[in-house]
């Protein structure tokens, strides 16, 4: 894309596995993308599913008292067929955040989730 990004994998506990940032990138990239990565193993769903949710009930990350939680996009969790395994976080692509999440997932031999509630259901 010839954008500087920054990258992080966590683990289920939502503890820093990998980090990366490509020369160029602010290093405050990386802790957005770590957050991220923090945000989604923490609350087990993507950043924006968490950002749609705290819509929702007309909520704020200030009630969690976390600082490390955001609701950025590109912020996703990892799910493998036997259950929840970490979370990834992308940092820099602006736009592109979400998109590259879901490529790393997919490079970790994963398949993004779909969130359910965005599904269409057949009416009747």
């Amino acid at each position: 894309l010839g954008i500087a990004m920054a990258f992080a994998v966590t683990d289920i506990g939502a503890e820093l596995i990998a980090a990366s940032r490509m020369n160029g990138a602010h290093p405050r990239i990386l802790r957005h993308a770590i957050r991220k990565a923090y945000t989604s193993a923490i609350m087990c769903r993507n950043t924006l599913w968490f950002r749609r949710d705290l819509e929702e009930r007309e909520g704020s990350l200030d009630q969690w008292g976390d600082a490390d939680l955001t609701t950025l996009p590109g912020g996703l969790v990892v799910k493998s067929q036997t259950g929840f395994v970490g979370a990834v976080g992308t940092g820099g692509g602006g736009k592109y955040d979400e998109e590259v999440a879901h490529i790393m997932v997919r490079a970790m031999g994963f398949e993004p989730l779909t969130d359910q509630r965005a599904i269409a259901k057949p009416t009747s």
